[in-house]
């Protein structure tokens, strides 16, 4: 795992195990947060935070684009 500190920019949405990013180039981040829900899913938003996993972005800060 790394400890990489990543900003990233996408559309927000939710799956059954949680938020997704799905960014323009279509790579999709499995987003870890404190917050159980998020207003923003189906908007364009930045994700800052630390990679937790190869496909994993632990979320401090999420905001609309």
């Amino acid at each position: 795992m790394s400890a990489d500190r990543r900003r990233v920019s996408g559309v927000l949405s939710r799956g059954r195990l949680g938020l997704f990013l799905t960014t323009t180039d279509d790579v999709v981040w499995i987003i870890e947060s404190e917050e159980p829900e998020c207003e923003f899913v189906g908007s364009a938003v930045i994700v800052e935070g630390v990679v937790a996993g190869r496909d994993r972005l632990r979320a401090d800060w999420i905001g609309l684009v």
